[in-house]
């Protein structure tokens, strides 16, 4: 169990994180490199900080939040593409973006964006988007990254918990769960509950962690579906507190991990991970980014310890503020489809 932090660490350095995520928007550090494919995904974490931080609209311009806009909108899998979605960056993009591979995670972090910026949608291919879901689900349930064939997609090691709950939430946002066969998704969901009641990325995989836990969970519930042996779940769940969390059993606490039971003790070790300079690192005195620094703000958001906060919604991972607007905004765009 990690020791106290330091007295000076218990102080929700709320300027600084601002400023981390204000700087992480401009540029990255050069360890970011072999992510650039997945640079919509970075943004994301940056803006919903700071919309969760209630300092977007206060510390960006209308130039600079106009600017992201029409970028995200440039990752849009090309007008006349028969498959919609979004790629992770404009290092994706060919010479034809009408034949460019949309991205699953980079799709639902790009719808996100948008509504944190509170872009209009009506510019967005839903039909597109719907026909880019379908052909991204396998024939056991599971989702993959990036769309296959006409029939069903090829199976990899990334299809798993975490690409159904994406196309979980997509679905949500859209209103049209016609792009899912939602039997066999929640049946592949249910297949990856491990004897201990929690939930591996995969079936067969013996191992379940506090992420993919998350991930089935959140997707069953999306997707109306019902949570099996869910008392065991619950178990499983409380018994990764050991002041923070751990992913799994035997695993040191860190940020990714927080079902939040102990408010108190989690607050202190979320607290305890904070850089001087602003961010969160995975683990306290580890260096920042932005990943963690997000994930660390939406914990402290879940707890409601820190009322510097907007509320999180937790299916969805964007504010509730957020959310409200989109169901608002897309049910108007709706109409103009």
């Amino acid at each position: 169990m990690t020791d106290h932090p330091p007295a000076q660490q218990q102080t929700f350095k709320r300027n600084a994180h601002i400023n981390y995520f204000l700087r992480c928007l401009r540029a990255l550090p050069t360890a970011a490199q072999s992510s650039d494919s997945n640079r919509i995904t970075a943004a994301y974490f940056c803006l919903s900080a700071l919309d969760l931080l209630d300092a977007l609209f206060e510390k960006t311009t209308p130039e600079q939040r106009s600017g992201w806009i029409e970028w995200i909108w440039s990752l849009q899998s090309g007008k006349y593409a028969t498959k919609g979605g979004f790629r992770g960056s404009t290092f994706m993009t060919t010479s034809n973006e009408d034949t460019s591979p949309s991205h699953l995670p980079s799709t639902y972090t790009a719808l996100l964006s948008l509504a944190i910026l509170r872009a209009p949608l009506d510019r967005l291919n839903v039909p597109g988007l719907v026909s880019f879901l379908r052909s991204c689900q396998a024939s056991d349930g599971s989702f993959s990254p990036l769309p296959g064939d006409d029939v069903y997609p090829s199976e990899g090691f990334q299809s798993d918990a975490r690409m159904v709950y994406i196309a979980s939430v997509i679905s949500s946002i859209i209103g049209d769960l016609s792009g899912i066969d939602v039997t066999r998704a929640c049946t592949f969901i249910q297949r990856c509950q491990t004897w201990e009641g929690a939930y591996a990325s995969r079936p067969g995989v013996v191992e379940a962690q506090g992420g993919t836990t998350y991930c089935a969970v959140a997707a069953v519930s999306l997707l109306n579906g019902s949570i099996v042996a869910e008392d065991a779940t619950l178990r499983w769940l409380i018994g990764r507190q050991l002041g923070g969390f751990q992913g799994r059993p035997g695993k040191l606490e860190d940020i990714l991990d927080h079902d939040v039971i102990n408010r108190e003790a989690d607050r202190s070790f979320l607290l305890s991970a904070q850089s001087p300079l602003g961010g969160f690192g995975k683990e306290p005195e580890d260096y920042p980014d932005p990943f963690h620094s997000y994930l660390a703000l939406a914990a402290l958001s879940l707890s409601h310890s820190q009322s510097e906060l907007k509320p999180l919604d937790a299916r969805w991972n964007i504010s509730v503020e957020t959310k409200e607007w989109l169901v608002r905004e897309f049910g108007r765009t709706k109409h103009i489809q």
